[in-house]
């Protein structure tokens, strides 16, 4: 058996939790990791449903609901927290290399792009996992989901304890007050009932043509500031339907969606074997080009009217900071 891996992650910068993000300006793209093989990768996502989304329209209540979902998905990515990574080495029966191709797991919420109403729409988390054409590289659907599941079983278990969500300072978070270890709770007990067999986790892949590619972070707009609690951040549901345009309108781009709705992941292949620059510029272009679209909303419908404002904002801070992604 080769010793070499399948899949290599390489890590460019420091993940999200230890970037400093007061400092952080919006408008911009940057790479996060580098992901490489001798074959073209392939991407499975899963998604894994938690809950609906219900009522649409903005108020406490759907504040509440995506608080609880914005802190499991920081306790899911931390070793504070569940460590999904560390549960599915455990799981898989392989080593930190293979669960570090767990290159996403974000908040989505399935059928938003062409829905007439939001409400009663599934919410949860997708995955990306990466994979070659070698059988060594696939990830089994219920390994993932056991992963998944003993991590939502450590966060419960912390929680209840009184532990803090992972962080979930101004330093280390978007939107640090959009957080709340009750409302996951109640969440992870929906979780669990939801996807408690393969059969309720949807699967799909995307093969990307190349072998190589670029987890990037796209910071739509600014961190907000210490007690800058009226600072304007993406909206809820606007954020997660500019996502999805992102990557539907997008060659060769996979998004995955911010819970503390300041911007996204980014996966970006290289087909074309681009300079790392050359690359990610296009794909910025590429992001300008769908915001500039959805910016020119004028409906009357609302969360179509709430990304409209958001692509606007978030194409203010792209002039300012990123101005050659404007240029073609």
């Amino acid at each position: 058996m080769s010793t070499t891996p399948a899949v290599r992650v390489e890590l460019l910068a420091k993940h999200s939790s230890g970037k400093d993000h007061i400092a952080m300006t919006g408008g911009t793209l940057g790479a996060d990791k580098r992901v490489t093989a001798a074959e073209p990768l392939r991407l499975q996502h899963d998604f894994f449903p938690v809950t609906t989304v219900d009522p649409a329209a903005p108020g406490t209540a759907r504040d509440r609901l995506f608080a609880g979902v914005h802190s499991i998905e920081h306790a899911l990515a931390s070793p504070d927290g569940g460590d999904l990574r560390a549960r599915l080495a455990e799981a898989a029966g392989h080593g930190p290399g293979f669960a570090a191709r767990l290159i996403d797991m974000s908040p989505y919420i399935p059928g938003l792009l062409n829905a007439a109403d939001p409400a009663g729409l599934p919410l949860g988390f997708r995955s990306t996992f990466v994979l070659t054409g070698d059988a060594e590289s696939d990830l089994p659907t219920e390994r993932l989901l056991a992963a998944y599941r003993a991590a939502l079983a450590v966060i419960r278990e912390k929680f209840q304890a009184g532990e803090p969500v992972p962080f979930s300072t101004p330093e280390a978070c978007g939107q640090y007050d959009l957080h709340s270890a009750d409302a996951a709770l109640e969440l992870i007990e929906l979780a669990l009932t939801a996807a408690a067999s393969p059969n309720q986790v949807t699967e799909t892949y995307a093969a990307t043509g190349a072998t190589e590619l670029y987890v990037c972070d796209l910071r739509l707009v600014k961190p907000r500031l210490p007690e800058a609690h009226d600072q304007q951040v993406l909206d809820l549901l606007g954020g997660h339907l500019l996502s999805q345009r992102i990557e539907h309108d997008g060659a060769n781009l996979t998004a995955g969606n911010f819970g503390c709705s300041t911007g996204e992941y980014l996966m970006v292949a290289n087909p074309e074997h681009l300079a790392q620059d050359a690359l990610l510029l296009r794909a910025h272009r590429e992001v300008a080009g769908t915001l500039a679209e959805s910016g020119s909303y004028t409906g009357t419908d609302p969360v179509r009217h709430a990304a409209a404002v958001d692509a606007r904002f978030s194409l203010e801070h792209i002039e300012k900071y990123s101005p050659e992604a404007l240029a073609s």
